[in-house]
């Protein structure tokens, strides 16, 4: 059934999900960064590894609990809170799929030919709509600055599409950044990845690439302010069963900070 009504809404929410995370090392300004890797609750979740093709994922250790299904019922974003050290933006994002495996030294193509996301997408099919791809790193990365680029199928099913990194990367960058990936006009999603390349070698490091779709987002102005989304600001983002939640922060100060929050969920 669809929560149409306030009333339907405040019957339908679950008890509120707490979130904590210390993100360290010193974060970058304008450099989004995971916080998937970072202790707090929920814990630190390991780095992937099934290899470049990736896995389709349902549930991974470390991501904010989602609600178990219910027949007949479908889950909706009711409320998001937090608050930061830092003002930033607070993305709250579905991740559906990891790979691992990449070489940050090569700068020949790599094959990912990526497994078919889980049927979660914006339209809870595995096409591919508002699917956006970045890349996370799980291990510090060495001297250079390389530029990424993947060749990609986009939500309606054209290959051979060319994405690069958005967000220029840096040397030496810590456990946890992450760099979104661009599309090519008038893309609106990613269906699967054929192809990622280093422009340049990163000398060392890990990290995986990770398709994901954002469920909201949260702007917190000021330090130690807290804020705050819910049905009557955002509406009811849809998220499908077997989502896996996870945190992405972009500061706006270069310094670590301490975040936290709730999520609100609502079943039915």
């Amino acid at each position: 059934m669809a929560i149409t009504t306030l009333d339907q809404l405040l019957a339908a929410m679950l008890p509120p999900v707490t979130f904590a995370k210390a993100a360290t090392p010193t974060l970058v300004a304008g450099r989004p960064h995971s916080l998937f890797y970072l202790a707090g609750m929920p814990g630190a979740a390991a780095a992937p590894t099934p290899g470049l093709s990736g896995a389709a994922l349902t549930s991974y250790a470390g991501q904010l609990p989602d609600p178990a299904a219910v027949s007949g019922k479908n889950i909706y974003l009711a409320r998001f809170q937090a608050m930061a050290t830092i003002a930033g933006t607070l993305i709250l994002a579905d991740r559906l799929w990891h790979n691992s495996g990449l070489s940050l030294t090569s700068t020949t193509a790599q094959t990912i030919n990526s497994v078919a996301w889980p049927a979660r997408d914006a339209n809870g099919t595995s096409n591919g709509e508002q699917v956006l791809i970045g890349l996370e790193v799980s291990t510090a990365t060495g001297a250079g600055t390389p530029t990424l680029t993947m060749s990609y199928t986009n939500q309606a099913g054209t290959s051979g599409r060319t994405g690069t990194n958005m967000v220029a990367t840096a040397a030496t960058s810590a456990v946890g950044a992450f760099y979104p990936m661009g599309l090519d006009a008038g893309d609106t999603g990613v269906r699967s990845i054929q192809t990622f390349t280093l422009s340049a070698t990163w000398t060392s490091g890990a990290a995986s690439l990770v398709a994901y779709r954002e469920l909201a987002r949260l702007e917190l102005t000021a330090a130690n302010v807290p804020n705050a989304i819910d049905a009557i600001t955002a509406g009811l983002p849809r998220l499908y069963y077997d989502t896996v939640p996870f945190l992405i922060f972009i500061p706006s100060t270069t310094t670590a900070s301490n975040i936290s929050g709730q999520v609100i969920y609502a079943q039915g």
